[in-house]
């Protein structure tokens, strides 16, 4: 009876219901998270766009006409798929009837890539995310949390690549481009964990800033 009439204090009511909103507040909803990021892919096919945009086109218009077979043997690249259909859809844009063999074709074009990939460095004035501390009991790493005056990262995406065209039947070269270069930027800049800025030159992240503005 003395259990009962406990439970049935004001106060001991009160605290329970408490403990009970407080446990029943929280609520995390997490959504699938892919292995790369929205930034990342896009920094990576502004590259490969503006490598392609360093195509001669006078070379290209030289193609126009014939059947050609394009030639990914020698290209192993990130976001690969999304070189090749650039480069189609520019040959298919500039008159080239290409064929999906290569016996169809009367010209053969080689694509190859030196570099299609992102650097990235941080640098931060205070205590860093990766940070941690010996428990002094255990001696095992405690991690610290992040504690950042200053924090700038700065990410670079670089492509590099290159085409040869030839004659199929006689392996007379056509012409060669040379390495072609493209890249592109996405700054991050934070001051006392409070103020954050972002430079970018790729178009669609500078989009996607300002639909975040919108649906805050």
């Amino acid at each position: 009876m003395r259990i009962i009439r406990i439970l049935t204090q004001p106060h001991t009511l009160s605290l329970a219901l408490l403990a009970g909103l407080a446990s029943g507040c929280v609520n995390k909803q997490r959504m699938t998270e892919p292995a790369r990021s929205v930034g990342e892919q896009l920094l990576l096919s502004t590259a490969i766009a503006r490598a392609l945009s360093e195509l001669d086109m006078e070379a290209i218009g030289r193609l126009k006409g014939f059947k050609v077979y394009l030639s990914t043997s020698y290209l192993k690249a990130l976001d690969q798929e999304f070189l090749i259909g650039s480069l189609r859809d520019l040959l298919f844009s500039n008159g080239v009837l290409l064929v999906d063999d290569v016996s169809l074709a009367q010209i053969v074009v080689e694509v190859r890539s030196g570099a299609n990939s992102l650097d990235s460095a941080t640098v931060t004035a205070g205590i860093a995310e990766d940070q941690a501390l010996p428990n002094p009991v255990t001696g095992a790493p405690v991690a610290l949390p992040e504690l950042a005056l200053f924090k700038k990262e700065n990410n670079v995406s670089v492509t590099t690549m290159a085409l040869v065209a030839y004659h199929s039947d006689t392996r007379e070269h056509i012409f060669s481009s040379g390495s072609l270069l493209g890249g592109a930027y996405d700054r991050h800049y934070q001051l006392l964990g409070l103020f954050r800025l972002r430079f970018t030159d790729v178009p669609e992240l500078r989009a996607i800033k300002g639909l975040k503005r919108r649906y805050r």
